[in-house]
Formats: C-alpha cells, structure tokens, sequence
C-alpha cells in the first residue's frame, strides 16, 4: 500500500520483542516513528533529524503522544471495554480525553448507523413537509385547500418532534457513556433559541397579512 510515495511495511515478532520494542519505542513518538528510524538508517546511516521526518506520510506526526501506565487488572479491563466499544485501547482513551477537554461526542459505528437511519428518516419527513408547504402555498393563492390537510401537517410536525427527542436521546446517551457532567454538555449558543422563536413568530405574522380571496374553513371529519 502506498501513501503520498511512500509503501507501509510490516512484519510479525514474537510477542515478547513487540512490547520490549514498544516500550523502548515510546520515547522516540512510537512504534511508527522508531521503524522508519529502524529502516532508514539501515537503508542509508547517513539519513538523521529533517531527514528522517520526511519521510514520515503526510499527516502522521501532528498529534503530541502521551503515555499512561495502568495496573494488570486495569489495563485489561480498558482492553474489554474497548473491544466492547469496537476499538482499540488508545483510541478509547483518546475519545475519552476529547470529551472531556473539548466536550464533544466521540461516536462508535453503532452510534454512526443510528444516526444515519435517524438523519435518513428526518429527510424523508423533510420532503413530505416540502411537498405540504408546496399545496398550501397553492391554497393560499387560489383560496382553495386539499382536504384533511391540517391533518398532514400536525402529523408531520409531530413526526418531526419524534426523530428530533431520539437524535437528543443518541446525544445524551453518547455523554452518559463517557461520564460527560451535565453542567460540561454542549448548550445552545448565547440567544440561538430567542432568535428561533423570534423568527417563527415574524413568518407566522407575515403569513397571516397574506390577503386571501374567500374565507377558509377546515374540514374537520
């Protein structure tokens, strides 16, 4: 596999080797950057300092790596949590950490497929309420509206409120799992909400100046 013009090298040692390698490795930015080290300087000894970065793949390197040391009992308890969670160790303790510093989800496939049913799901009703908007746009011209349309609309807003609380329960649920205080979640900005209403408020007055040709009444049955 190559990346940028560079080819990913592996190899198999026993497991002994590996961790006395990855602990040595550590102080060098990891195992990675200790292999190109390796490689490089058996490849060319002259290769040292720039050299040696460059040849590192384009992205690699802009994260600072830090180390934990955990009890027998601890480390495989994080082991079966995380393969729980479909990940790796480092990559659940990296997720953890970013919630709490920067207080956002860190989501696991599972979580992603919810969300992207829930997102599918909400599109769909988005074209139902477009196709709604459309009829009574043309009812608010002609003075004369599809019955039990009233109906489609309280139906489709209630849908919409339906997919909307299970998005917020996928949210809450995600910060549950990563132990995220209530008073650290994510808050609407400063206002958001006042400016939401304020303009539903302005459409829904500038929809009731619309002058209409004859009284409207909603068949109710």
């Amino acid at each position: 596999m190559s990346r940028n013009g560079k080819r990913l090298l592996s190899t198999w040692v026993p497991e002994a080797t590996a961790e006395a390698f990855q602990t040595q490795a550590r102080v060098e930015g990891g195992s990675s950057a200790a292999l190109r080290r390796l490689v490089a300087e058996a490849v060319d000894p002259g290769l040292h300092g720039a050299s040696l970065k460059a040849l590192a793949p384009s992205g690699s390197g802009r994260g600072e790596q830090i180390g934990i040391r955990l009890k027998g009992d601890e480390r495989r308890t994080l082991n079966a949590v995380a393969a729980d969670r479909g990940t790796s160790p480092a990559n659940w303790v990296r997720a953890l950490a970013i919630v709490h510093l920067a207080r956002k989800p860190q989501w696991n496939q599972a979580e992603l497929a919810e969300l992207r049913e829930l997102f599918k799901e909400l599109r769909r009703i988005g074209n139902n309420v477009n196709q709604i908007a459309r009829a009574l746009n043309v009812a608010q011209q002609t003075g004369q509206y599809p019955p039990h349309q009233h109906r489609a609309v309280k139906e489709a807003a209630e849908m919409i409120r339906d997919e909307m609380r299970r998005v917020v329960a996928v949210m809450t649920g995600n910060f549950d799992y990563w132990g995220l205080p209530d008073a650290d979640r994510p808050r609407a900005a400063p206002g958001a909400v006042e400016r939401h209403d304020a303009e539903a408020e302005a459409a829904e007055a500038k929809r009731r100046r619309r002058p209409r040709r004859r009284a409207v009444h909603f068949d109710e049955s």
